[in-house]
């Protein structure tokens, strides 16, 4: 390993980001931190900066490419990415206003650091290569950043950019010598670990020692790097032991895409790969600590696994995890090539009812499944309706904890992976629970016999609003109100909360009737802004056709509903209750097929938690 200054570094090489590696992921605290070094090696006259690692894997065979007039080597970058990218960046607009000031010598300068023609120095994994190049090269990309990476690159631009402009007005006497002094603390004071790989498979060694010392790295990366250590380390023939390397850097290239797409979380998906591979006992969950323990991926002691177990159990596992990659990203964002438009609905409904992290390794064994065709699609159809009234009985209308039944649900779903039992079972078991959770009678009695203050359990009253305009619209329309439009101002009381004094509101309803119905759901509709109905009679916020913003002319479905009634008075509130409940129930009441007795659930979830960073 050897200490190198950036000008050291990208001299006479490429620098390319494989594709198995996660994308950009640095954010403010991380750019904040850095101009803040490099500001303090100017003005604080700090000779050096100690600022990471940066590690290559260049191999014996010295791949070459044209670049400019020159022949140059092209290496992957396995450690230091963020570094070099925002680096680049920080080049790319330092050069080009020491240019626009007129040193029209730092032209020269481009090619050595940024970019020769339409070949960028660093070249970036995936969908971001080009998006750099342009932000690098012109300042703006003709591509909108849509993944997660891209905006987190233009993000961190925007940020540098900010900065300068902002230390220039500061500095307006001394912007020239500000800029020079900005290139040169970057390209040689910045100094770095250096450490070139020559054998692929070294890569997991290199790293698994750097992490032991404390290096930052994400759950999947630190995975990825102990699993191609394990192949280094107990794989002697040379062809399977860079096969396997291979193997791996392509699935962490399938996962690392899958997950940008939908903007998902590495350790989630992780979690996942681990309940249905390894334990689905929630708290076995340890992190990617647990994958090192003797009984999953022992390194040295294979008295618990064989050291050929644990060979087959990680190709099976490394498969298996580009499998479950794709499909997590499925159900996360459900545009992500769903099966048909009934799971499109389906699966919406569940991430707008909220919890779906308790779902996650069922929903992903039954998708499997159902690509593989070994479930109807009626039958998985039925299986995401239970969630969706799981989600709606037990963690909307009854208020449990977020972890609640997250041990059966996690056993079901090693259930369906395995084959044990069928997805038409675990349904059935499903709606069981929740018949223990949020009984069926107690529920409908609710419903019908108590009016409770509706508004304030938004969630609740937002999701049963927002399901209600779908259903208004039968699938022919879509609502002009988005779920993630909906706010406090997007629930409009009917009857207003505060009546002016001399208002006729006081006449039709008496003090308790307005306190028993102000606040219930028979009161609050979805409305676009309820600050333009304000505290106005129920004649004016209805209106009639073509008389401006009403109830009558919206183009939001229940309050065109409301205006069909000729007054807002108690009994037509009632009325109202009444077709709600009905349609409530309808919607999340349980049929009594279903309502069967289920053995005693013991509710051991109370210490047991779901950190997507674990």
């Amino acid at each position: 390993m050897e200490k190198k200054t950036l000008s050291n570094i990208l001299e006479g090489k490429i620098f390319q980001i494989p594709d198995y590696q996660r994308g950009y992921a640095w954010e403010a605290k991380q750019w904040n931190d850095f101009v803040q070094d490099i500001d303090a090696l100017i003005d604080d006259k700090i000779i050096s900066h100690y600022t990471g690692t940066i590690v290559i894997y260049q191999p014996i065979s010295k791949p070459t490419e044209n670049y400019g007039t020159k022949k140059l080597e092209i290496v992957d970058i396995v450690d230091g990415q963020q570094r070099l990218t925002t680096c680049s960046l920080y080049l790319s607009i330092i050069i080009k206003e020491l240019i626009k000031l007129g040193q029209d010598d730092f032209n020269a300068e481009i090619p050595i650091y940024l970019y020769s023609g339409s070949k960028s120095k660093l070249r970036l994994n995936n969908d971001t290569a080009d998006f750099f190049l342009d932000l690098i090269s012109k300042g703006v990309s003709n591509i909108e950043a849509n993944s997660v990476h891209q905006k987190r690159i233009y993000e961190a631009y925007c940020f540098l950019k900010d900065h300068i402009e902002e230390q220039l007005k500061i500095r307006a006497d001394k912007s020239e010598d500000y800029l020079r002094d900005l290139f040169d603390a970057i390209i040689r004071k910045l100094n770095f670990s250096f450490y070139p790989i020559e054998v692929e498979s070294e890569i997991g060694m290199t790293f698994e020692l750097m992490n032991s010392r404390g290096k930052d790295l994400s759950s999947m990366e630190l995975l990825k790097n102990y699993l191609m250590y394990w192949v280094y380390r107990n794989i002697p023939e040379i062809s399977e032991k860079e096969d396997f390397t291979k193997t791996i850097n392509k699935t962490w290239k399938e996962v690392y895409v899958n997950i940008a797409k939908c903007n998902g979380s590495e350790g989630q998906c992780l979690r996942i790969a681990w309940t249905l591979f390894v334990s689905y006992t929630p708290k076995n969950w340890d992190g990617y600590s647990g994958f090192k323990s003797d009984d999953v991926i022992p390194l040295r002691n294979f008295s618990k696994k064989t050291k050929e177990e644990v060979k087959s159990f990680l190709l099976k596992f490394v498969d298996g995890l580009a499998l479950i990659s794709k499909h997590y990203s499925a159900i996360v964002k459900p545009n992500n090539a769903p099966f048909d438009e009934n799971e499109l609905t389906l699966l919406t409904k569940i991430r707008n009812a909220g919890n779906i992290a308790n779902y996650l390794p069922l929903m992903v064994a039954s998708r499997i499944k159902r690509e593989n065709n070994q479930v109807e699609n009626s039958e998985y159809s039925d299986f995401l309706k239970s969630i969706e009234v799981f989600s709606y009985r037990i963690f909307l209308w009854e208020g449990k904890r977020s972890n609640t039944g997250m041990s059966q649900l996690y056993r079901w779903a090693d259930d369906v992976f395995t084959s044990k039992h069928t997805l038409k079972s675990v349904t059935e078991w499903i709606y069981g629970t929740i018949n223990w959770y949020s009984h069926e009678n107690n529920f409908r009695k609710s419903l019908t016999e108590d009016i409770f203050e509706w508004y304030h359990h938004r969630r609740l009253l937002k999701y049963t609003l927002f399901e209600y305009e779908l259903h208004l619209l039968q699938g022919k329309n879509k609502p002009k109100l988005n779920w993630e439009d909906l706010t406090d101002s997007t629930i409009e009381h009917i009857l207003p909360q505060n009546p002016n004094e001399n208002s006729s509101w006081l006449s039709k309803w008496t003090d308790e009737e307005r306190k028993i119905y102000l606040h219930d759901i028979s009161n609050l509709v979805l409305t676009k802004d309820n600050s333009r109905y304000s505290n106005f009679e129920f004649e004016r916020k209805k209106g009639v056709a073509g008389s401006g913003y009403s109830y009558s002319n919206s183009d939001i479905r229940q309050e065109r509903k409301i205006a069909e009634y000729n007054d807002w008075t108690p009994a037509n509130c009632k009325k109202r209750r009444e077709e709600l409940v009905i349609w409530i129930i309808k919607n999340w009441g349980i049929d009594k097929h279903f309502q069967q007795p289920i053995e005693e659930i013991v509710d051991d979830d109370e210490d047991i938690t779901y950190n997507d960073n674990d």
